[in-house]
């Protein structure tokens, strides 16, 4: 009887013990090869160093954010709103694919809306990288020419197949009752890309088109391809499919990929 207690004992205690707590995610850092940049990436922020200096971050952006809602004696911001956030989507080599969404007031009729998908280049200027410096345009077309979401919106056939850059294809599309804004989509296809995942030596590409015109304001529009890995290409794909130097995008949930999120309300805005 007393050795059945005991056992009894031993498995309430057991019982009562709280499971150790889950680990607290981890800042990690990686340099990139063949190159001066350093990624720092925590649950908050990314930042890119070069030299010591950042060149890329999301928490530092909201300084920024902040200043266009300083009110002077020529402005009253008291009714202005503003929402801002990023959401880092894939890191392959220097190549950053963030989502933007921003939104708000500053007067007038209307508020505002954008949502976008944005690549950079770390190390070089804002703005400098491009799709179509990157992967041969022929592919790019080839590829787009074959979505069927694309085609779906064709306004002039034979245009569409005559088609030799991805400018002149965009010219031959209709942004349809989906108001997609094809008509500036050439911006879309250098810059408003994220990467998603490899198949064999392609990866497939996440291309976000906005909207045509402000009656389908913060409206986007997401066309995925697949394009094939030039060789030059595939040693930094593949470090970032492995998640040793950056993630793809179907990898940045368990990458922990970060998000940021800014707001502005007047100070007397009534609070929930």
């Amino acid at each position: 009887m007393e050795r059945m207690l005991m056992s009894s004992v031993v498995m309430v205690v057991l019982l009562a013990t709280p499971a150790p707590a889950p680990a607290s995610p981890q800042a990690k850092t990686w340099k990139v090869t063949g190159s001066e940049v350093t990624f720092e990436q925590s649950p908050k922020d990314l930042r890119a160093l070069r030299g010591g200096k950042e060149v890329f971050g999301l928490r530092s952006r909201e300084k920024e954010f902040l200043s266009n809602f300083e009110s002077d004696a020529d402005t009253d911001t008291s009714n202005w709103e503003g929402f801002e956030s990023y959401k880092v989507l894939s890191v392959v080599g220097p190549w950053v694919s963030y989502e933007t969404s921003i939104s708000g007031y500053t007067g007038g009729a209307h508020p505002y809306a954008h949502e976008n998908y944005v690549t950079q280049d770390v190390s070089k200027d804002p703005g400098a990288f491009s799709l179509l410096d990157a992967f041969a345009e022929k592919d790019v077309l080839k590829a787009l020419k074959a979505d069927a979401f694309v085609r779906k919106h064709i306004r002039d056939d034979d245009a569409f197949k005559k088609a030799r850059t991805v400018q002149a294809m965009l010219e031959s599309l209709d942004p349809g009752e989906d108001c997609v804004g094809f008509s500036s989509g050439l911006d879309a296809v250098k810059r408003s890309v994220a990467f998603h995942h490899l198949e064999a030596h392609k990866v497939a590409v996440r291309i976000a088109f906005g909207y045509d015109n402000e009656s389908c304001r913060g409206n986007k529009f997401v066309v995925g391809v697949l394009l094939p890995l030039p060789v030059a290409l595939r040693p930094a794909f593949e470090r970032a499919a492995k998640r040793e130097e950056g993630f793809l995008m179907k990898d940045a949930k368990a990458a922990q990929a970060p998000s940021v999120d800014f707001a502005w309300e007047p100070s007397d805005a009534k609070k929930p």
